[in-house]
């Protein structure tokens, strides 16, 4: 028996999605990217990103085509879910100069706010229920962001999914919310339901980039509260929440530094998503939102050269002098520093003690004269205590390429 592949093409992707013999999730996939235009054929331009294959028991696989040996096992709608997934990865391979969050966004008065925050954090029931007040919906899950070049303003882009509740629908929400939720016609199954009638933004729809906003999400009850967050919080969480790893680093640090600096951010106490979207949705603070503007010249958008994480550093020296490499891109947020190495691999945080040292490094310093300061400013530590940090620090800079070794002088006859 020869088996069908469908191959669908979703707008503002490069690669395709296969459809092996599982052209029957074709409706299931219209109702969850229910705003992202795409068209299925029987032959494809390009390699596929994914396959998706029926399995025994009337489930379905998904295999990345990155990871051919790792099929992915699910029922119909966790399968398209899995999908959505994977085309943000798509997304990124196929726009390398984006961002791409972990978070919810959703328009305020022409602004989007986003919500970057991990699993359990509850923002995809938080989107859902500003869906309900019909406030329009870009992302529940994953936001990409692109600065304008004409505008230096940044901007988040739609993906054209449906919002998704987990289920059951929390006993917290009222009668009305819970009918809206139990009316809508969207794919669900034990654990999810995909709400088709909240206001999506169609994909690719842009919108600058307005307020970030940090959920904390309690477990008792408690009034919503916002209140402001550090500089320092705010950058650490932008970049922890980024994904968008082929970047260069220092691309990444530097449009994180402009979202941290110029956007307002605020950390939401809350436990009921309900109760919590009617307070944002009426908060002062998040009307007539400012833009994040970077009048910067834009850089060339590089690729990090991620098979340079294979190479091995060269082996740390105790008695050797080092000083800072060129190139390491810095950015200083109250009393942490974050550094993005030259080769734009990674991005390191550095609290007080260590940006101390890494301040020291400005100018060639043995780990003796390191020490030596340390033990000077701070008595009243142990001096044995001071050397294992720092040592195990300046080990931990030179695994990371962001100090290298300065050959001695020779003496002047």
């Amino acid at each position: 028996m020869v088996t069908e592949t469908t191959f669908v093409q979703f707008d503002g992707l490069d690669h395709p999605v296969a459809l092996n013999g599982a052209s029957d999730l074709l409706p299931l996939i219209a109702d969850i990217a229910t705003a992202c235009p795409h068209r299925h054929s029987r032959s494809a331009r390009a390699a596929p990103f994914a396959t998706l294959a029926p399995a025994e028991g009337g489930d379905w696989t998904l295999t990345p085509a990155d990871a051919p040996d790792a099929p992915r096992r699910w029922d119909g709608v966790n399968a398209v879910c899995d999908l959505v997934a994977e085309m943000a990865w798509e997304r990124i391979r196929s726009h390398p100069d984006m961002l791409c969050l972990h978070a919810g966004g959703v328009a305020f008065g022409g602004r989007l706010v986003a919500f970057p925050n991990g699993r359990r954090a509850g923002k995809s029931t938080l989107t859902a229920a500003l869906a309900h007040l019909e406030h329009e919906v870009f992302t529940d899950d994953v936001l990409p962001v692109r600065k304008d070049i004409d505008s230096g303003t940044f901007h988040g882009i739609a993906n054209g999914v449906a919002p998704r509740v987990r289920l059951p629908v929390p006993d917290s929400f009222d009668a009305a919310l819970s009918q809206w939720v139990a009316q809508d016609f969207g794919p669900s199954n034990r654990q999810y339901k995909y709400v088709t009638t909240a206001p999506i933004a169609r994909a690719g729809a842009t919108m600058p980039l307005g307020a970030i906003v940090l959920l904390d999400r309690q477990e008792t009850p408690c009034a919503p509260r916002l209140d402001p967050v550090t500089e320092d919080e705010a950058l650490a969480t932008l970049i922890t929440q980024n994904f968008a790893r082929t970047l260069h680093a220092s691309i990444i640090l530097s449009s994180a530094e402009v979202l941290a600096r110029h956007l307002p951010v605020y950390r939401l106490t809350y436990a009921c998503g309900q109760q919590a979207a009617a307070y944002l949705s009426a908060h002062e603070a998040l009307q007539d939102l400012p833009v994040a503007r970077h009048d910067a010249t834009a850089p060339e958008v590089r690729q990090a050269p991620l098979e340079e994480r294979n190479r091995p550093a060269p082996a740390f020296d105790p008695a050797a002098s080092y000083v800072r490499r060129d190139g390491v891109t810095e950015t200083r947020a109250g009393e942490a520093w974050f550094l993005a190495d030259s080769s734009g691999i990674a991005i390191y945080h550095l609290n007080g003690s260590s940006a101390a040292i890494w301040r020291l490094l400005a100018e060639p310093i043995t780990l003796a004269e390191v020490c030596e300061v340390l033990c000077a400013a701070y008595p009243q530590v142990d001096p044995a205590a001071i050397r294992t940090d720092s040592e195990a620090l300046l080990q931990n800079l030179a695994a990371a390429r962001l100090i290298e070794t300065v050959p001695a002088q020779e003496p002047v006859e």
